[in-house]
């Protein structure tokens, strides 16, 4: 709905007063007529009461005149609408409503035609003056929130070495983004892959993207009085610092990124690792800092999580040393492996990573094709031996792009150490050595045990004596749910019969069926039955 356009009105006449008052259709105008003042010092007062757009002024009246009212109604309301009224055909008149900016200089008498088409002028620029304000005021609003993407989008651009010197000081120059040293160093902050969650579909809430701004914010806070440094969030999960460095400084600064990895996991308990680009000259010299950053970021495969590295700490080696695997490792291996060894496993596993290890300058593309080409073998060996890694795995798994995907070498030897205990799993329950299948063996355990407590899936694998996470996925595929469903189901199962067949409380059912939480168990049972434990055993 439009605003109303509001005017006041100022002439001594009575008679001119009433006259316009009375036969002008000020609502058909769209005009809100807020008051006639008999002379400018009234006027002055209604003006002060509240918005007037429009003021329609005699100029000779008593105690203030209008040439007075108009000036103090420009200070009041900067932007008001000054129609000045006169009988008076003076240049003198005509010149002084033009020192406070009157839109008009009607002469009296005037038809009421005549001051409709003023007052309806009047009122088209006070809209127009609106509609530009409210423009204005949006596009101000929308610069605002466009204001951190366009700042982002420009850093984005400066380390990525999109733009040269000129340009980038035209950007910042322009988005107010202070850089103004002559040596920039970049940092990479980077979270370690498990303290990231995934989006949740169902509420639309990134947690990942929502602590990777709590992670920025906190860089920004700690940096602030410490450092000149522009805090950015990056394109892969990560935080970029810009720090401003001095002529006099080492290659890097490197106290500083320990006391902020530091001060992230206590602030956060996120762990984080900081890659370390060399100080360079000129906003040019960003982008090379940048890659520099990332590079040794990569390093943190062989280094370890939660670690600083600055790229000086890489050995660029120009004939890096060879790795040498033996065929005896690997026969050794799938010996153990078709033999249910898991010491053997391991023990094989961890000399084949140690001569990695042992490897100077070896680049991290090579150290994962040297693990494919071994996995290529030992699987070889396995396949003919029958295993099957579809039975085990299903047939989209690949275990040679699963190499790629670990963060550090600690990570893939653990990965590959469970992976071949798994398929070691697999080949002694596919052998039949037992006379009953584990899964049934399972399922009885759960069936005698489920008072227990602590009664989990590792309690439950330790004394089936098999690798946790296949136990896991082989109870889902026999069973077609969860060991976790399972237990539930069976824990309820067993309430329900007491709720049945005895007066216990459901407080003390709660212990007996393994749960110490009666409230949970209410909310569980409710939620698998649809009714509570007492609604139940009403039924």
């Amino acid at each position: 709905m439009a605003m109303t356009v509001k005017l006041l009105l100022a002439d001594d006449e009575l008679i001119i007063r009433d006259g316009i008052r009375n036969k002008m259709d000020w609502s058909g105008m769209g005009i809100e007529l807020v008051g006639a003042a008999e002379n400018g010092k009234v006027a002055l007062d209604m003006l002060k009461n509240g918005p007037v757009d429009i003021l329609l002024t005699d100029i000779h009246m008593p105690y203030m005149d209008g040439i007075q009212l108009c000036r103090e109604a420009r200070k009041l309301h900067p932007n008001i609408k000054i129609v000045v009224l006169s009988g008076y055909e003076e240049f003198e008149f005509a010149q002084q409503a033009l020192e406070f900016s009157a839109m008009k200089y009607m002469l009296k008498p005037f038809t009421s035609r005549e001051l409709e088409q003023i007052v309806l002028q009047a009122k088209q620029e006070v809209t127009g003056h609106r509609r530009a304000e409210s423009t204005l005021q949006l596009t101000m609003k929308r610069l605002q929130e466009s204001f951190p993407l366009l700042r982002e989008k420009v850093l984005t651009r400066l380390v990525e070495g999109r733009m040269n010197e000129r340009e980038a000081r035209q950007k910042l120059e322009s988005l107010e983004i202070a850089l103004t040293g002559e040596r920039f160093a970049v940092w990479v902050v980077e979270p370690e892959a498990d303290t990231i969650p995934s989006a949740d579909a169902q509420n639309g809430v990134d947690a990942g993207e929502l602590l990777l701004l709590m992670l920025r914010d906190e860089i920004e806070a700690f940096m602030r009085n410490r450092r000149r440094a522009l805090v950015f969030s990056g394109l892969n999960a990560n935080i970029v610092c810009i720090v401003e460095g001095d002529d006099g400084e080492q290659t890097h600064l490197f106290d500083l990124p320990e006391s902020l990895k530091s001060h992230v996991f206590a602030s956060l308990d996120m762990p984080v690792s900081i890659g370390l680009g060399g100080v360079k000259h000129g906003l040019e010299g960003i982008a090379g800092s940048y890659r520099e950053a990332l590079e040794a970021l990569e390093y943190r495969f062989l280094i370890g999580d939660n670690s600083v590295i600055p790229v000086d700490y890489i050995n660029f080696e120009d004939e890096p040393d060879r790795v040498t695997i033996s065929e005896k490792h690997i026969e050794k291996l799938t010996t153990a492996v078709r033999l249910g060894n898991k010491a053997g496993i391991r023990g094989e596993l961890d000399a084949v990573f140690a001569a990695i290890r042992g490897s100077a300058g070896l680049p991290i593309s090579d150290i994962k094709l040297y693990m494919k080409e071994f996995l290529a073998v030992a699987l070889r060996q396995l396949l003919q031996s029958g295993v099957r890694l579809k039975e085990i795995y299903g047939k989209e798994f690949d275990p040679y792009s699963a190499v790629d995907h670990y963060r550090t070498m600690d990570d893939m030897q653990r990965g590959l150490r469970t992976m071949f205990a798994e398929i070691s799993d697999f080949v002694r329950d596919k052998r039949g050595n037992k006379t009953r299948s584990v899964i049934q063996r399972a399922v009885e355990y759960i069936d005698v045990h489920y008072r227990i407590e602590d009664l989990s899936i590792n309690r439950l694998s330790e004394e089936l004596q098999m690798n946790t996470s296949y136990f896991s996925r082989l109870f889902k595929q026999e069973m077609g749910c969860t060991f976790t469903e399972y237990l539930t189901r069976t824990r309820i199962e067993k309430a329900k019969h007491l709720l049945r067949g005895t007066t216990m409380r459901v407080s003390e059912i709660t212990f007996e069926v393994g749960m110490k939480d009666p409230f949970y168990f209410s909310t569980l049972f409710k939620k698998v039955t649809g009714v509570n434990p007492t609604e139940y055993r009403e039924q």
